[in-house]
């Protein structure tokens, strides 16, 4: 049994490896565009700065020759046509937006790299969790793989902290949010069209519902059945290894007490429910 434990661990390992490798691309555009908000708004109070600095300079020339009693229209008129030149009215509006936008986009890199953080958490025991905090931090982390097939509908209810490795539910999550997405992509593929993406949650009971759903293609019936096998895709190989949902399933029903179970619909999508006990795994048991 430890032995099974020991390559079920690596084997998730590994898909979480995957599932990273594939997403740092995305996740590296998703930090490079604030990032390039941030450069240009800088790099354009750098240079009014410069202007205001150098204007500045001249009108202390001007104010120097008039406190001194030296002749100082040459100096005024130097130091109003170089206020001319700068465009102070556009200056003045202009500065404080790109600061603005600089503090923009150090926020939205700040909620990328939180993101990261929880999603990249590893727990040895359950803990209890925030799980719409957890969701919503995925979906940051998954944006790039979504975001060009698929708008996202989220209606997280009022959950309680749920007691869970949020790690694994992360993957787990981030696992059903790509598959909805690829499923979607195969739909629209060559098209200008676009799907959409439901992530839901709620209580029922003593167990928290995440529900994921997709306007994608559907999965066929001859191979229903086989979906949570590992290893086993119809997807080309640089989607993936199939590892992912055998992995998932694994995660929810064995390490946590819950159950992962879908319904589809050829051409007209699917969803993936998620059944946690908020307890934990034997609370209800133990109660």
């Amino acid at each position: 049994m430890a032995a099974r434990d020991k390559v079920e661990l690596e084997l998730r390992h590994a898909q979480k490896l995957e599932a990273v490798g594939r997403l740092a691309a995305g996740i590296a555009h998703e930090i490079n565009t604030p990032i390039q908000f941030v450069s240009d708004s800088v790099q354009f109070v750098t240079a009014a700065s410069t202007d205001l600095l150098a204007l500045v300079d001249k009108y202390q020339i001007a104010v120097r020759a008039v406190l001194a009693g030296t002749p100082a229209l040459p100096a005024a008129t130097e130091a109003v046509e170089a206020e001319h030149a700068a465009d102070l009215d556009y200056i003045a509006g202009e500065i404080p937006a790109a600061l603005r936008r600089a503090l923009d986009g150090i926020d939205r890199v700040s909620v990328i790299v939180r993101s990261m953080k929880m999603f990249a958490h590893h727990d040895q025991d359950m803990r209890d969790v925030d799980l719409n905090q957890a969701i919503q931090s995925t979906l940051i982390i998954a944006r790039n793989e979504y975001k060009y097939v698929a708008d996202v509908d989220t209606e997280l209810g009022d959950l309680p902290l749920v007691r869970c490795h949020v790690g694994e539910i992360n993957q787990v999550v981030l696992n059903l949010l790509v598959n909805a997405a690829h499923a979607i992509a195969d739909v629209h593929q060559g098209g200008d069209g676009r799907g959409r993406i439901a992530v839901r949650t709620s209580v029922d009971g003593d167990d928290v519902v995440i529900a994921v759903s997709d306007t994608g293609s559907g999965i066929p019936e001859a191979i229903r059945h086989r979906i949570f096998e590992p290893f086993f895709t119809t997807k080309d190989v640089d989607r993936g290894t199939g590892q992912g949902l055998a992995i998932a399933h694994s995660v929810v029903t064995e390490k946590h007490g819950g159950s992962l179970t879908f319904t589809t619909e050829l051409g007209r999508g699917s969803t993936f429910t998620i059944r946690l006990p908020i307890r934990g795994k034997g609370a209800g048991l133990a109660a």
